[in-house]
């Protein structure tokens, strides 16, 4: 095969993934292969869906948007929803599906908002956070028949499943923190569902949903708002949710009402940003091709913090360099064995941030093991304690 075709081919694959961030892609192999086809919000019976009939095997979900699938034609039977990309559905739905509806949430999702869950009760054992989606057994790891407490920070429902794996059967909601979890449910929780509750504003000061004008940012991979283009509604874009376009913008139009937040050389917005509030149509050497991860905003939303995303109170930030500089990543409260786990090198923690009521217990060894040091408050080095680039594991909690 020529490179020339290659090539073609290469681009052409490029052109379609990009253009399609506005649409669920199904296709009938896992792990994103075999045939594919793209559906925009609506309801597709069996004859409508384009993708054969039970011939489902693996779909891409873009942020915004949601999947729920059927087990029979005409929306009946099992049914299980999905808000982000499953390589590859489990024995119960790989090949099942028959009728489909393909929704945008019209919800932007505050970072802030997620629930903590602990292996013994009173929220004490392993830990992990997740925030709002669906979560198998699999997806669970060894949370699985394994969850005694969990505290829920924002304005989310939790919904239980006990007897299966793939969120259906009996389920319980659950809208408050549980301290220790009954007989019924404790250690026997196998699946999960976490959604927001509604109930309009964005909380802690943050969006209403009430965009004046045009509420899309669009940025472009060529110079001259040109090359493959990408709309982003106000919220919050780590690298993942960027795609392709992670670190290959060069230009950005954005309407008169919003701003653009843009983090250089990182994905988790974190670490330094430039704020642009005008169109740029050839981005200066500084931002050309180095953006890794962006926050949309309204004009005059107020962030009273102008060192960090407005989300940066409510999670610790590791920096590899003092005084807060240097690669970064942030994290939610939960227990992490290694470095590698949270995509951070081994033993080159140097400064962090701790936001007020929040405790971190930081070890010299992997899995919590050899040394440890405890932290309730920013260090921006670690000179006294001796602690500088010796972390191998880290345990976050939140205390209050």
């Amino acid at each position: 095969m020529s490179r020339k075709f290659l090539l073609t081919l290469s681009c052409a694959l490029l052109f379609t993934v990009l253009t399609a961030q506005n649409y669920v892609t199904l296709y009938e192999d896992c792990n994103y292969r075999g045939r594919s086809y793209f559906l925009e919000a609506g309801t597709y019976r069996g004859y409508q869906m384009k993708i054969s009939n039970d011939r489902l095997s693996s779909m891409q979900v873009p942020a915004g948007m949601k999947v729920t699938i059927y087990e029979h034609d005409n929306y009946s039977g099992r049914s299980k929803t999905f808000l982000s990309n499953t390589y590859c559905l489990d024995e119960s739905w790989n090949d099942m599906a028959s009728s489909i509806v393909v929704e945008g949430t019209q919800q932007y999702q505050n970072p802030n908002d997620y629930i903590v869950f602990y292996n013994d009760c009173y929220s004490k054992g392993y830990s992990r956070s997740l925030g709002p989606g669906t979560y198998s057994g699999n997806d669970l790891g060894i949370l699985k028949n394994n969850i005694s407490s969990f505290m829920i920070y924002g304005n989310l429902r939790l919904r239980v499943y006990t007897q299966n794996d793939n969120t259906s059967g009996y389920y319980a909601d659950f809208e408050q923190t549980q301290n220790c979890l009954t007989s019924s449910f404790n250690d026997k929780i196998k699946s999960l569902v976490i959604e927001s509750r509604g109930g309009g504003g964005y909380g802690n000061g943050g969006y209403n949903n009430n965009y004046g004008g045009n509420n899309s940012v669009t940025v472009y991979t060529e110079c001259n708002y040109r090359g493959n283009s990408l709309k982003l509604k106000p919220g919050y874009y780590e690298g993942d949710k960027l795609g392709l376009l992670k670190y290959d913008i060069s230009s950005i139009e954005i309407p008169s009402n919003l701003v653009a937040k843009v983090y250089v050389n990182n994905d988790y917005l974190s670490g330094s940003y430039y704020t642009l509030s005008d169109n740029t149509n050839c981005m200066s050497s500084t931002l050309n091709n180095r953006i890794g991860s962006l926050i949309i905003e309204e004009k005059g939303y107020n962030n009273n913090n102008n060192n960090y995303p407005p989300d940066a109170n409510q999670r610790v930030i590791l920096y590899v360099d003092e005084d807060y500089k240097g690669q970064s990543v942030s994290l939610l409260p939960g227990t992490y064995s290694n470095m590698a786990q949270i995509g951070f090198p081994d033993n080159a923690m140097s400064s962090l941030t701790v936001p007020e009521g929040y405790r971190v217990v930081i070890y010299d060894n992997e899995n919590f093991t050899g040394k440890s040091y405890t932290i309730t408050a920013s260090k921006n080095r670690f000179y006294l304690s001796g602690w500088s680039d010796k972390t191998s594991s880290i345990a976050v909690y939140r205390d209050r």
